[in-house]
């Protein structure tokens, strides 16, 4: 089974009240010190348990448990608040942006297993459930895939705003993979991309490089390491070893970073605009209570070839503009490397077109 980090437009879905029916009762508007506290204790249990640094997880046990001994959380009544404001102590207290504190208002299944671990049959019917908003969050955002273009001198443009679950993407990447095929360079705009499956990552990946190769291990916490490994046989074929260019900006983050890391390590490909936001590790969202969830990050990331990963630090691009030029940017260093390699008067004459055309007026 592929494990994908946890996607917080998935999380959302999942704790929207829209997705709540009209006969479920409404959110309670006012949380007690009680519940609150309760909450707190059930949110660490997992933190502690879960968190694959037995000695981070330690520390943002302690520390949040300072700040409910303070009187930090008094104040809070909303649980949608109360959500966000947890999010936020334990990504700064534990050192990850996998960390995440959800607010269901429609009632979910406790006693969940891990999503590897055998489950009954009213939590294989919550996952389905979940799954099956997967698929009408794929079929609404086109798969992630934003835009397919060929701009001016033969350069593909690819804009991906997500990676949806590779099972559910896997012919409209394919058929944006074959139409790209014949473009002499690549930009892949990965901007605001919040990460997904690197299963679909891998898909994309093995377009791009020239063999198969293993992208990464995840060393779990109470679970034996797996591996992410590019298909073995593409797609769409391979992509050849034409320019290509990654975008990226802060919010870039999980597995986009990958898509970029990768590519970078392996010095397949430039990275342009800002650095990323920095989260690598993989987590696993479990039910605390009936209303609340907690994601954790259970998996640490080692890359293949660097055997370390961009967690708080991000992936520095090799070209640093802001991200409002880094199309522009990266067009244009495109169609400057192919302006010296045109050999046909036709195909000169179009690039050059192109080069000018993204010139200031003068």
């Amino acid at each position: 089974m592929c494990l994908r980090p946890w996607h917080l437009v998935a999380v959302a879905l999942l704790a929207s009240p829209a997705l709540a029916s009209a006969a479920e009762p409404a959110k309670p508007l006012v949380l007690s010190a009680t519940e609150r506290t309760r909450i707190i204790e059930a949110v660490l249990v997992q933190v502690r348990a879960r968190h694959h640094s037995p000695e981070l997880g330690e520390l943002a046990h302690r520390l949040l448990r300072a700040r409910l001994k303070r009187g930090d959380y008094d104040a809070i009544t909303d649980p949608e608040r109360f959500a966000e404001v947890l999010t936020v102590h334990l990504e700064q207290a534990g050192q990850d942006e996998h960390f995440v504190v959800i607010h269901s208002a429609k009632p979910v299944p406790t006693n969940v297993p891990l999503p590897w671990e055998p489950a009954p049959a009213h939590i294989e019917a919550w996952r389905a459930e979940r799954e099956a908003i997967h698929t009408r969050q794929a079929r609404f955002d086109a798969r992630g895939i934003t835009r397919v273009e060929r701009l001016e001198g033969n350069v593909g443009y690819l804009r991906i705003s997500r990676f949806p679950d590779e099972k559910l993407a896997r012919d409209a990447t394919a058929a944006a993979m074959t139409l790209l095929s014949s473009t002499d360079a690549l930009i892949v705009d990965l901007r605001g991309n919040g990460g997904g499956d690197s299963s679909l990552v891998a898909h994309y990946l093995a377009w791009l490089l020239p063999a198969p190769v293993r992208v990464r291990d995840t060393v779990w916490r109470g679970r034996e390491t797996t591996s992410l490994h590019t298909p073995t046989e593409p797609l769409a074929g391979r992509y050849g070893d034409k320019e290509v260019y990654l975008l990226t900006d802060k919010d870039t983050f999980s597995s986009a970073e990958l898509f970029a890391y990768d590519l970078q390590a392996r010095k397949r490909a430039r990275v342009i605009g800002e650095k990323t936001r920095g989260g690598a590790n993989t987590g696993v969202v479990l039910p605390v209570d009936e209303h609340f969830l907690v994601g954790v990050p259970m998996g640490r990331t080692v890359h293949a070839v660097t055997r370390a990963n961009w967690e708080g630090t991000g992936v520095t691009p090799d070209v640093a503009v802001p991200a409002s030029e880094a199309v522009r940017t990266a067009y244009a260093a495109a169609l400057d490397t192919l302006v010296k390699q045109a050999t046909e008067p036709e195909q000169l004459a179009e690039l050059q077109s192109a080069r000018k055309s993204l010139d200031p007026p003068r």
